[in-house]
């Protein structure tokens, strides 16, 4: 019986090396699917699950990133976790960070940085259209996603040199960071203005039923030019204080209940 144990022991082992070490293209040939096609797909894959490389990076068939490196963090298996340190060279987009996949797929990100263009972060969530370019600096200290929805939070994020580009002439809107943080059953993020033409202030509350709030109050500058000054008299009247008012409130599908 023991002699049965330890043979059993030893396929398994002998399984579980084979697919760790196994070419990471092949790996992802045989788990993803061509159809339906898949919402994240690499290209240019080489190396294993231990550590590799893609050569590029679609998410919903738009260009994210190029050349993510991936090294596996085995201590991340004593809590459960499949995890990964990763790091892109792309000087387009570029990140660094942990991110780890828990039990019940819930994703984790630690110390991680993310930095680009907005437009090219904006095309690859499903919305190429919005009419705002610049670039973006994201450092997250810990973010937990459940069903791609954010339920717990601490980082700060940058908007620079953002600008209004339905215009003949970029529209320059200003500076701007968000600072998110997790507060009871609440994920906040306080929303201000660095530098620019804008004063911003307000914030955002995502809670775990996948509901939101949104509130913010814009008040041009006086030096604000006259484009600026229109567009934000598209937002409705000013306050007393001249201050235009951005609100916002719903709740979002569970992307399981769809799939």
């Amino acid at each position: 019986m023991k002699a049965r144990y330890l043979l059993l022991a030893g396929v398994i082992a002998f399984l579980i090396s084979a697919v760790i070490h196994a070419p990471a293209a092949i790996l992802y040939a045989w788990l993803v699917p061509a159809e339906p096609a898949p919402m994240v797909t690499a290209s240019g894959l080489t190396g294993n699950l231990l550590q590799g490389k893609a050569s590029v990076l679609r998410v919903q068939q738009q260009l994210l990133l190029t050349e993510l490196e991936w090294t596996l963090k085995p201590w991340a298996l004593l809590r459960g976790r499949l995890g990964y340190t990763l790091q892109s060279s792309d000087p387009k987009l570029m990140l660094a960070g942990d991110a780890a996949a828990g039990l019940g797929g819930a994703l984790h990100l630690d110390d991680f940085r993310l930095t680009g263009g907005v437009r090219k972060v904006l095309a690859a969530a499903g919305q190429p259209f919005v009419p705002v370019d610049g670039q973006l600096a994201l450092n997250v200290s810990h973010l937990q996603l459940s069903q791609g929805w954010p339920t717990v939070g601490d980082g700060r994020l940058q908007l620079l040199g953002l600008a209004w580009t339905l215009a003949r002439d970029p529209v320059a809107l200003g500076d701007f960071a968000v600072t998110f943080s997790h507060e009871r059953d609440e994920l906040v993020a306080l929303v201000g203005t660095l530098s620019g033409p804008l004063d911003v202030n307000g914030d955002g509350r995502l809670k775990a039923d996948r509901s939101y709030e949104i509130h913010l109050q814009v008040r041009p500058k006086p030096d604000a030019p006259p484009m600026l000054m229109n567009l934000m008299r598209s937002l409705g009247p000013a306050d007393a204080q001249g201050y235009f008012h951005i609100r916002q409130q719903g709740q979002l599908a569970d992307a399981a209940a769809n799939t």
